[in-house]
């Protein structure tokens, strides 16, 4: 059976309900749940308003010039927007956007809708990339994929596991450093990774064109969580 590895972005408020009760994890990883976008509340909404501009400007600072110019076009602002409202209010409607796109399908009756990404079967190979070890390391790189604190029962291939709205602003950073992407491509080598079982295996075949798709989709989604200021929910599966 594949083993797939699923992020969701839920808010503050959210994950502190996921925490005391731990058996709602289980509705965000439900496979009538889909991929959906948060609703949020009036309350959550004024919040991002409020502190999406520093939080925003903050990620782009750190960001290569090309990747801050592709995040910006993505929200529809520019640099005039920087430090304005207008920033809660792009995040906002990127959401929006998010939740009337096709892909998305409806939540199951009772179920929270979720913000997610799925990095199917690039999840290990990506993780080695990031860091160069096979299981979680120290360090916001080693944490991205496989790091997080565990939170309910074992679904199969272990607990889902939680990075708080800090821990995840920390993580957007960390996927932004400049040469990352240089540094992860010395790190393949399939003559080095076939004997330390980097799942799903066939290094010397695929190739890493597919894994660097995987990686771009992370990184987008945790810097739009991040200017959100959500938390993040991840399992394999």
């Amino acid at each position: 059976m594949s083993m797939m590895a699923r992020f969701v972005a839920v808010g503050p408020n959210r994950l502190d309900e996921i925490r005391n009760s731990p058996d709602l994890v289980e509705e965000l990883f439900a496979p009538e749940a889909g991929i959906l976008p948060l609703e949020l509340s009036a309350t959550l909404q004024e919040r991002v308003r409020r502190q999406a501009p520093q939080v925003l400007e903050s990620v782009l600072g750190r960001m290569q010039p090309a990747m801050r110019e592709q995040l910006m076009r993505r929200l529809g602002i520019g640099e005039g927007d920087l430090g304005t409202a207008a920033i809660g209010d792009a995040i906002l409607r990127r959401m929006g956007e998010r939740a009337a796109s096709p892909r998305q399908r409806a939540r199951g009756a009772g179920g929270p809708a979720v913000e997610g990404i799925s990095l199917d079967k690039a999840w290990h190979g990506l993780h080695y990339l990031l860091c160069g070890a096979v299981e979680a390391a120290p360090g916001a790189l080693g944490q991205a994929v496989l790091g997080g604190a565990e939170i309910g029962a074992d679904q199969g291939y272990g607990p889902a596991r939680y990075f708080t709205s800090a821990e995840v602003s920390e993580i957007a950073l960390a996927l932004q450093t400049p040469g990352l992407e240089a540094a992860m491509r010395s790190r393949f080598d399939p003559a080095a990774m076939l004997p330390l079982g980097i799942y799903p295996g066939g290094w010397d075949v695929n190739g890493d064109a597919w894994l660097f798709d995987a990686f771009r989709t992370l990184r987008a989604f945790y810097a739009t969580a991040s200017a959100a200021g959500q938390a993040v929910v991840t399992l394999i599966e």
